[in-house]
Parts: structure tokens; sequence; C-alpha cells
């Protein structure tokens, strides 16, 4: 999933999460299952047409700590 190309992708073949909303009486568990299964690739999708790639350095972060931090993100309104 993560060695996808997102040049050679075309934004409007990717999940749009841009307009994603969180049900905020889910558990964690279930917010980041419900976003996975709407990402589909959760290290490339499209947010308001523009195609986004994450990528992770080997000592950054854990995929669920930066998950967590876009929900946390997302749920205040930033």
């Amino acid at each position: 999933m993560k060695s996808v190309n997102i040049g050679a992708v075309s934004a409007d073949m990717l999940p749009d999460v841009g307009g994603m909303a969180f049900d905020n009486s889910q558990s964690r568990k279930q917010r980041m299952s419900s976003f996975l299964r709407q990402a589909a690739n959760p290290y490339c999708f499209c947010v308001g047409g523009v195609g986004v790639k994450i990528e992770f350095a080997e000592d950054g972060p854990t995929l669920q700590d930066a998950l967590c931090a876009f929900l946390l993100r997302q749920r205040s309104g930033l």
C-alpha cells in the first residue's frame, strides 16, 4: 500500500477523506477502523481533490499514532 506512486494516480481515483465525519460516541478503535474502511489505503488518499501520500520515517511515530493525531485534529476542527 505504501509503495503507490502518487504522481501516477489521478486524484479522482482516490477516496476523498476531506468530508469524512466521525462519530465521537464510538471508541477510538472504531473510528480508526471506519477511517481505514473509507480510505481503503491509509497511505494514499484524496483531500478536496488533492492526492495525498503519507510516508513515515523509520524512527517516527507509528501509523496508529499518526492516525490518532489526525482524528483528534479533525474532531477539534483543525
